[in-house]
């Protein structure tokens, strides 16, 4: 199986390095799950090459570290595309324990199972797989890993193509978010497949790897199209977002970045928010930069996320307003227009989170 050992080898070494890439050069929480996923994946291409009589025969071992891997996979996605594409700027806790218990259960299954199983009963089984008439078990469990991939799949899908006035994701992120959950699209139907279709480990023993290959071959696109964007785009997962005055004071911060964040705030001051067509791409043409540019010196030097930063400055302007005597004369809805916001539903939304009530509410106590 020359073929099938060089795609797996090479596409799990390339795996491993970025996974240490982003432990060792982008240190960020936010890149967490994204780290995970590229150890579990690499893994478990390296190991898809040891998928055979032989191998699992003399380790049984091998069965509990490999076979449950694949239900992490689509979770730890949909872990990383929910911190990197929420609405507010702030990434809440996710708790993964819950998100894997799929995993542990199924490890746990598979590691009473070899324990429990004598000699002769585990190499029965494995020939069995082998033959293509695997036990019902097994057949349910590769079930569920297809299900719990297609479930969370379409969630990070969901998250990533989704359209919401407040999204903070700068173009470069949503480059990455959709490479992210289309690009493992294929190595999921051919991982359906070989899960699903007994005939094709059957056809293992006869020296057909064909499927393996192939499905080698997907998983390890999926890691050369990741250290693809981190070569076009590094700024996604070098991305800084302090979470603290302190922690923003102790990193070290371009003074390019520094000045651009200065011209962004003349740019407030002088109410550019007003305008509700206002965007990135639009703010960063007047400075004469790069958006992606922009992204990062907001984030970076003034440790908030644009959309965040701008919808904030327009519930000051209409507090400002508001508190001034202007909801005499003006309806809620008329002050929130003149701010620069485009619907009534964005914000009472935004209104709602900054402030804690609504604008009615708001209306109300001040008078």
């Amino acid at each position: 199986m020359p073929m099938l050992e060089i795609l797996a080898g090479l596409g799990a070494i390339q795996g491993i390095l970025l996974f240490f890439l982003v432990g060792l050069r982008y240190r960020r929480k936010e890149n967490l799950p994204l780290a995970l996923f590229l150890l579990v994946y690499s893994l478990r291409l390296g190991t898809i090459p040891i998928w055979n009589v032989t191998t699992m025969m003399g380790n049984p071992w091998l069965l509990p570290l490999t076979t449950p891997l694949p239900f992490l996979f689509s979770p730890l996605l949909w872990w990383y595309a929910h911190t990197l594409a929420n609405d507010s700027g702030v990434h809440p806790p996710v708790r993964m324990v819950w998100h894997a218990l799929p995993y542990l259960l199924d490890l746990a299954f598979t590691v009473g199972l070899v324990l429990v199983l004598s000699p002769e009963e585990y190499g029965a089984m494995i020939t069995a797989i082998f033959r293509g008439s695997p036990p019902l078990h097994l057949t349910v469990r590769n079930g569920l890993k297809v299900l719990v991939n297609v479930v969370y799949l379409s969630l990070a899908i969901r998250r990533a193509f989704r359209k919401s006035p407040t999204a903070v994701t700068t173009p470069a992120q949503r480059l990455w978010l959709k490479a992210l959950v289309t690009t493992p699209l294929l190595s999921l139907a051919l991982f359906a497949f070989v899960a699903l279709y007994p005939q094709a480990t059957a056809g293992i023993a006869d020296g057909a790897v064909t499927p393996f290959t192939v499905l080698a071959g997907a998983m390890a696109l999926l890691i050369y199209v990741f250290s693809f964007l981190m070569l076009v785009v590094p700024e996604v997962p070098a991305e800084c977002g302090c979470v603290s005055h302190a922690e923003k004071e102790e990193r070290a911060v371009p003074d390019e970045d520094r000045e651009l964040a200065a011209s962004v705030t003349k740019l407030l001051e002088g109410e550019i928010y007003l305008d509700p067509d206002l965007t990135l791409e639009s703010m960063a043409r007047q400075l004469h930069t790069h958006p992606n540019h922009l992204s990062r010196a907001i984030n970076c030097v003034m440790c908030e996320h644009f959309p965040a930063l701008i919808q904030r400055h327009r519930i000051q302007y209409f507090v400002a307003r508001a508190e001034s005597g202007a909801l005499k004369n003006q309806s809620i809805l008329e002050i929130a227009f003149e701010a620069g916001f485009s619907s009534k539903s964005t914000f009472n939304r935004v209104f709602k989170a900054e402030t804690g009530m609504s604008p009615s509410e708001f209306k109300d106590s001040a008078v």
